[in-house]
């Protein structure tokens, strides 16, 4: 077939051919309509999710002047979601999470103004039919009471909370009016009523809180942000009973200073409350962004599914050009994975990024692998991707570019600067690992070279690894079948050494 892969992902996101069907696990053939009669195969996570997060993050072209997160929705991002869906596909994934399908920060006060854009209507009608296709299941990202709702407090400030100092907040509604709530369940019904989501990710605490005296101030953080998701859980269970509901808690924790050193971890009296809400959802979602909420004894006592993020990801900026850095994590994310399952997670929200990026397919692609057998060899389900997606012509060459991956992998992650990061970020290493700023107008320079994360001897230790990779890549550049692919890994090892050096330079 003469079609390239952006028209091969169009034909497939129109509807204008079947959709072509390649090496798909045992874990991802037995998927089931419910997610609530889902039963996993043995070591296997039984939520299987990748998140957008945003539904740009997932684009494979840059938009180098947009400030995060990125609002349009254009054929490329129907594309990069499309092309994400179909590795997603391939490894097992279930479903896909991200935010921005309709509204970034500001839906009207009169909400269902924001769901009658015919154009974007029509991306989005597109997007779940590929969904369909691919077998992949989609989800409402929903912010509770922040995350969409500044232009409504601006215009209604009867809604708007307050912050710890008693002041205005800039973004929270406030959880004790009831007309706050009126706005929320129009907005669950106008989206509801708009495209068939299996499942809710409810979220009410990444843009802060009301702490008034009825809200955070009269039931603390964790108990306040939890009643908020029990009434919210309320209101699905009563209208959708069949939806997959999970919490992600981001924020619910401060940074505690206590004899092992800072952590962010719930107090007891916390759990408590949380293992209340877990009695109203399907899986608690404790991503880890510096560590996870939950110790690890507590896990058993929730009424609900306990999940993670895979322990490792990094976020994506949507100004950044598609392969101007090369962060593969196959290795720890398949022993991230297994360590998570042992402790008891049996969800993973995994985070996605734009495929065109060949260590963001090799990520996505060895991770949904696993979460379908934690038992496996992460090096054998990498090289089993690499006999997928690159078409080696010999063992040799297979086992070549997975060492490449691998030696990248550890030449950066391995060589991070640990007592630098916790220094600088008063915590945990990542967790979340951003090397690049979200927010601003102009593109970014690729700031996960710098400290804290990589030293002087770090930066100089990393490059010559990089070198020797290329030079690898060149041996065995004749001996894989996908040129496209194999094109890709020279270009950003190629662009990475040069930011490298050129940092080098400028710091001597």
């Amino acid at each position: 077939m003469n079609l390239d892969r952006r028209d091969f992902v169009k034909a497939i996101a129109y509807g204008g051919m079947g959709v072509a069907t390649s090496q798909i696990t045992a874990c991802a053939a037995a998927r089931h309509n419910n997610a609530q009669s889902t039963v996993p195969p043995a070591n296997a996570y039984r939520y299987r999710i990748g998140f957008g997060a945003w539904i740009n993050d997932m684009r494979n072209t840059p938009l180098p002047v947009q400030n995060w997160p990125a609002p349009q929705f254009d054929d490329a991002t129907l594309e990069g979601a499309v092309r994400a869906m179909e590795v997603m596909r391939d490894a097992g994934y279930e479903y896909l999470d991200a935010f921005g399908l309709w509204a970034t920060n500001n839906y009207p006060p009169d909400i269902v103004s924001a769901f009658q854009d015919k154009e974007r209507h029509n991306y989005l009608t597109k997007l779940f039919r590929a969904a369909d296709k691919l077998g992949i299941k989609m989800i409402l990202p929903l912010g509770l009471l922040t995350w969409g709702y500044d232009r409504i407090i601006e215009e209604d400030p009867s809604v708007r909370g307050k912050d710890q100092d008693g002041k205005p907040h800039p973004h929270a509604m406030c959880g004790a009016q009831e007309k706050t709530w009126t706005y929320i369940y129009k907005l669950i019904d106008a989206a509801m009523s708009q495209f068939d989501f299996k499942g809710v990710h409810m979220e009410s605490a990444d843009l802060g809180w009301c702490m008034c005296p009825e809200c955070g101030g009269k039931y603390g953080t964790v108990g306040y942000n939890c009643r908020l998701n029990i009434r919210a859980a309320g209101y699905f269970r009563s209208k959708w009973p069949n939806l997959l509901l999970y919490t992600i808690p981001i924020n619910w924790v401060p940074l505690r200073l206590t004899e092992a050193g800072v952590q962010q971890t719930f107090t007891r009296a916390e759990f408590d409350e949380v293992v209340e809400l877990s009695k109203h959802i399907d899986v608690f979602m404790d991503q880890g962004h510096r560590g996870n909420f939950t110790p690890a004894e507590w896990i058993p006592e929730l009424k609900c599914a306990y999940g993670t993020s895979g322990g490792l990801w990094v976020y994506h900026c949507v100004r950044m050009d598609r392969l101007s850095y090369f962060l593969p994590y196959p290795m720890r994310a398949g022993q991230y994975l297994k360590r998570d399952y042992d402790k008891g997670a049996r969800g993973c929200l995994h985070y996605q990024g734009p495929m065109i990026n060949p260590a963001v397919e090799i990520n996505t692609a060895v991770a949904g692998r696993m979460m379908c057998d934690v038992s496996r060899n992460p090096r054998d389900v990498l090289e089993e991707v690499i006999e997928l997606y690159y078409r080696p012509r010999t063992p040799e060459a297979r086992k070549t570019l997975a060492d490449v991956f691998c030696r990248v992998e550890e030449g950066f992650f391995g060589r991070w600067d640990v007592k630098g990061i916790k220094e600088q970020h008063k915590a945990d290493v990542p967790g979340e690992f951003a090397g690049w700023g979200l927010f601003g107008e102009e593109p970014e320079f690729p700031a996960h070279l710098f400290d804290p994360f990589l030293n002087k001897e770090g930066r100089l230790a990393y490059k010559n690894e990089l070198i020797a990779c290329l030079k690898d890549m060149e041996a065995i550049r004749g001996q894989l079948g996908c040129q496209d692919r194999t094109e890709r890994v020279i270009e950003a090892l190629l662009l990475t050494v040069q930011f490298l050096k050129a940092y080098i330079c400028l710091m001597q």
